[in-house]
């Protein structure tokens, strides 16, 4: 059997965009239904964080959701197991109270909801799936992540060591000893796709902040015969850099083959290092805008001395740059600080 597995998809985010919301359904609608149509696939799972929002929802959100993605599962004969994230949860200590469960509960056939642990068997293939870990249901999951039977574990887990974003490595979470004995641990959570001992973080879908720019997203399919997962990338970018130098390249003749078209309703930031031609400078930025581009940054006066590298680190987000400045302190808890500092910085992004 093959079954989809997707995760962190965030509906709602960016403060209910509506670039956001028709980006996430474009994945939808032309990588993820068409894929599993063609090549048969009938079982889902999502690995927590459906929603975005955890203390309210947007009606525009919640007509996104039920027509763009509960609907379609449910018309194209797809059985979806989901467990809740973090984000789905109003309190931070117990998943009693979650937005699946109060928007869609039992609504659809099709669509099983998990707030405690459980295990699902797929053709005779034990799964485990672990929801959001948190003070009231810890002791709980360790005891059945200890006792059950099914070699796979499906989780929404928050581990120590491993890579919150790119190059940044978690401290204050859960060590992930209770999961070694396992032969394979996918998670959801952590939006970076990685893989570390027999744990892999499967990453977002879809781009969500400049930070997504170097990584490859897409979703994942599960053999349960061969026990492999296929990566199925989605090529749909909706951030884009690009660094400014006329010195060394031609911008005219560049303005001229380019189909600026593919940076409709986009995010674009270009770093100048030399612009000596300010005419066609100009003309570039005014190519961006007659496209309608979401968002142009233009970031200029970093000396002529910059390289190509220098440019792709500044594409690092705000909460990498200050985790970067945190590793500088003495005799703090780096951990703990970390912790509070993304915990602050999931909820701006939510409001």
């Amino acid at each position: 059997m093959k079954i989809a597995l997707i995760n962190d998809t965030h509906f709602g985010v960016r403060n209910d965009s509506t670039t956001f919301a028709e980006y996430i359904n474009k994945f939808f609608d032309e990588i993820f239904f068409p894929y599993c149509k063609e090549h048969n696939i009938t079982e889902v799972i999502h690995l927590g964080d459906l929603m975005d929002r955890r203390k309210f929802v947007n009606f525009s959100t919640l007509s996104q959701v039920r027509r763009n993605f509960m609907e379609p599962m449910r018309d194209n004969g797809l059985n979806v197991n989901c467990i809740i994230g973090n984000h789905d949860t109003y309190f931070k200590n117990t998943n009693d109270l979650n937005s699946p469960k109060e928007l869609f509960g039992d609504r659809y056939d099709n669509f099983h909801l998990h707030e405690s642990s459980v295990e699902v068997d797929y053709d005779g293939t034990l799964i485990a799936l672990v929801p959001w870990i948190n003070k009231r249901n810890r002791d709980d999951v360790l005891s059945f992540l200890k006792n059950t039977k099914a070699s796979i574990v499906g989780g929404h887990f928050e581990l120590n060591g491993y890579e919150v974003m790119r190059g940044v490595k978690f401290d204050g979470g859960m060590d992930d000893d209770p999961l070694q004995r396992f032969e394979m641990v996918l998670s959801g959570h952590f939006h970076g796709k990685h893989s570390q001992n027999n744990v892999h973080y499967l990453g977002t879908q879809y781009q969500i902040t400049f930070s997504d720019l170097k990584e490859k997203k897409g979703f994942h399919v599960l053999d349960t015969e061969t026990r492999t997962i296929e990566f199925i990338e989605n090529p749909n970018k909706l951030f884009h850099f690009l660094y400014y130098d006329d010195s060394k390249t031609d911008y005219d003749e560049i303005i001229n083959k380019m189909d600026f078209d593919d940076f409709k309703n986009t995010y674009v930031k270009i770093f100048v290092i030399n612009k000596t031609k300010p005419y066609t400078f100009d003309k570039l930025c005014d190519k961006f805008y007659d496209t309608q581009v979401q968002n142009l940054t233009i970031v200029e006066d970093y000396g002529e001395e910059i390289e190509e590298e220098e440019v792709v680190d500044m594409t690092k987000d705000t909460i990498t740059l200050i985790y970067n400045e945190v590793d500088t302190l003495e005799n703090v808890n780096t951990g703990k600080i970390k912790e509070l500092i993304r915990s602050v910085y999931m909820e701006a992004l939510s409001q």
